[in-house]
């Protein structure tokens, strides 16, 4: 097994977040906790109340886990300050942007987090254009008065049952993707962190998502290779939070707590997410399971 260790997060130092006042949040369905609902009613029951997952997602379980921050809510919803959509990919992000500052002024005592870019690959977006589209915005949001942004990586989408299912050369090529817009992610958020007054860097939570993958057991998990709920029958496993996916691309709840708690770590923290190099993740006690099955 892999040890997951927290990235180290340049934020000047480990932050303390009670210096932020509120989190906002730019992205996808994986963030989305309202707004495509808001828009359209999807996605429908038995997705949960507007998430694209069969619970509360990791933005909902990050102010808990923060022990600070007031509910983080869609905006679409009741004029919260998360703006992902469901089907956002990098190229939605600037539009995202220009709502939240039509409806807010972007101040440096905000933390700001951008996770998007998984849907880029089934789009025909280049990771080179993934990048910049994620760039532009990070320069968008720091002319606006953003100081502390925070870019999640792109979860390895050649792991889920919906990729795998289209066969090895679409596979094959979801990995080169995720990996070449990585790389390159990291490399541009570091040039910008070290020639404009932003605090920015990378919060690595692919590492975390390919270790869900390869040791599921040591967080709970049965079956990393289904989906828990069929969206073309409507058919919902018995035990949904045994399984990783929840539709073949998104994960479970269970799985969005332990991102949610990952990316808090990652943030204020520089030592190991684990006890020691054979404790896994989900073994330190403070991390307790979100209900059950």
């Amino acid at each position: 097994m892999i040890s997951l260790l927290c990235p180290k997060i340049s934020l000047g130092q480990p932050q303390n977040l009670d210096r932020f006042r509120q989190v906002v949040i730019f992205g996808d369905s994986l963030s989305d906790n309202g707004n495509t609902f808001a828009q359209n009613g999807t996605p429908p029951p038995p997705y949960f109340e507007g998430r694209w997952t069969n619970g509360y997602n990791w933005v909902d379980y990050f102010p808990g886990v923060a022990h600070h921050f007031a509910p983080i809510t869609a905006f679409l919803k009741n004029g919260g300050t998360n703006f992902a959509t469901g089907d956002a990919t990098s190229a939605s992000l600037s539009t995202q942007i220009k709502t939240f500052l039509a409806n807010f002024t972007a101040s440096p005592d905000s933390l700001y987090i951008i996770w998007i870019g998984a849907n880029d690959f089934a789009a025909g977006i280049s990771p080179a254009a993934t990048v910049q589209n994620i760039y532009d915005g990070i320069m968008q949001l720091l002319t606006a008065g953003a100081r502390d942004i925070m870019i999640l990586n792109i979860p390895d989408i050649s792991l889920t049952p919906v990729v795998i299912a289209r066969g090895g050369p679409t596979v094959l090529a979801a990995k080169q993707f995720v990996n070449a817009a990585n790389n390159l992610l990291t490399v541009e958020v570091h040039l910008a962190a070290s020639i404009y007054p932003v605090n920015a860097d990378i919060v690595d939570v692919n590492s975390l998502f390919v270790e869900l993958v390869t040791d599921p057991t040591a967080f709970g998990f049965k079956n990393v290779v289904q989906a828990a709920f069929d969206p073309n029958t409507g058919t919902v496993v018995p035990y949904p939070n045994d399984f990783l996916f929840w539709d073949g691309f998104h994960p479970t709840t269970n799985a969005h707590f332990f991102a949610a708690e990952f990316i808090y770590r990652s943030i204020v923290s520089e030592i190991p997410l684990s006890e020691g190099p054979d404790t896994p993740l989900a073994k330190i006690e403070s991390w307790l399971p979100v209900g059950l099955n």
